[in-house]
């Protein structure tokens, strides 16, 4: 793992949700990365695929030319640990897209 990249994740994401990035003296104890008032996050990165992002590719190379300038987000379902339900993935642009239009109405 870049460390440099892991934390360029961190600020980029932080900057994106108009939050902030939370910076831990001690890293055993355990925080989130970053937060706004709404939301929380953590950052993982990595130079390797993984399934999540291997899918996600995967599935917007096949329905992108379908989607053409619509957002795209993958729901995935893991049987192995239903009880985290459905989860949605989408690029954090999206998202962050998202949040601010819900804020803007009141949401």
């Amino acid at each position: 793992m870049s460390y440099s990249g892991w934390k360029q994740l961190e600020r980029r994401h932080a900057k994106r949700m108009g939050g902030e990035r939370l910076w831990r003296p001690d890293f055993g104890e355990s925080a989130p990365d970053g937060q706004t008032d709404e939301d929380v996050w953590d950052a993982k990165y990595t130079i390797h695929s993984f399934a999540v992002s291997v899918i996600f590719d995967k599935c917007y190379a096949k329905y992108k030319d379908y989607a053409g300038c619509r957002r795209f987000h993958l729901v995935l379902y893991a049987k192995a640990t239903r009880s985290l339900g459905d989860l949605v993935v989408l690029r954090a642009d999206d998202y962050a897209a998202l949040v601010k239009k819900a804020g803007e109405h009141g949401g």
